[in-house]
């Protein structure tokens, strides 16, 4: 599993965060609105995430945000000792790419780059601004449900998780 975050629309007024999350092997993809990047919204959407894919892989990469790294000492990421936590919980590896190093983590990025063109509003998408978070959060439960669904080019099967 890779994740990552991109800046979502303005709702209410106040910015909000889209988290990304996929499934190399798959490319199933799950992204849910968050008010921050507090570390009780990652774990919340880790859980989610996590559920939606229907059981915890071996492994979730991740930028080195604060909420997973709190230091780099000899070039090596200390966690933070509540994500370590997290991530024995559910019995994964937490573990963070390379720095400046964005083909460690491509897919979440192109996640990143599609759920934006999708749900932020902009002229070239003419979506509209959102009411309210919840319209915002029904919106990223669609975009799932569309690019999940979606028959693969090659296999002709939805993508499976």
């Amino acid at each position: 599993m890779q994740w990552d975050y991109g800046d979502g629309p303005v709702v209410d007024e106040r910015s909000t965060v889209l988290f990304c999350a996929w499934l190399a092997w798959s490319r199933y993809r799950v992204v849910l609105a968050l008010r921050d990047r507090t570390m009780a919204s990652v774990v919340m959407a880790l859980d989610r995430a996590l559920r939606a894919f229907g059981g915890a892989p071996t492994y979730a990469l991740t930028d080195n945000e604060k909420t997973v790294s709190v230091d780099h000492v000899c070039g090596i990421a200390v966690r933070n000792p509540t994500i370590v936590a997290v991530g024995r919980h559910y019995g994964l590896t937490i573990a963070t790419c390379v720095p400046a190093d964005p083909e460690s983590k491509g897919g979440s990025e192109a996640t990143v780059r599609i759920a934006k063109a999708d749900l932020v509003p902009t002229d070239h998408n003419l979506r509209d601004a959102y009411a309210s978070f919840a319209e915002l959060e029904r919106a990223c439960a669609d975009f799932c449900e569309r690019v999940n669904t979606r028959e693969h080019r090659i296999t002709r099967r939805a993508r499976r998780r």
